[in-house]
């Protein structure tokens, strides 16, 4: 479902033209800022798997996993990878 779906029709045949860009080009600012916020957080994901202090197997494993799926992938570095790492640094 798109912006303009939602919209009723008598709506816009009413707004013209112009109406219809004004909600296309909001629905396209909204999707921008998400990839935008997504590809943000997986730069921030990866530069944190880097730093860690996993060794290289569990560094190379974590970047494919955030490249492959970057928004769940990053969402899982932070949620579970993260805090392992900080305990497993932490105990040597």
């Amino acid at each position: 479902m798109n912006a303009l779906s939602a919209v009723h029709p008598a709506h816009l045949q009413a707004m013209g033209d112009t109406g219809r860009l004004v909600l296309a080009g909001g629905a396209m600012t909204v999707a921008l800022a998400a990839a935008l916020a997504a590809l943000v957080l997986a730069i921030a994901a990866l530069l944190s798997v880097l730093r860690s202090g996993l060794c290289t197997a569990a560094k190379i494993l974590w970047v494919a996993v955030i490249l492959a799926a970057p928004f769940l992938g990053s969402l899982a570095w932070f949620a579970l990878g993260r805090s392992r790492a900080r305990r497993r640094t932490a105990s040597r």
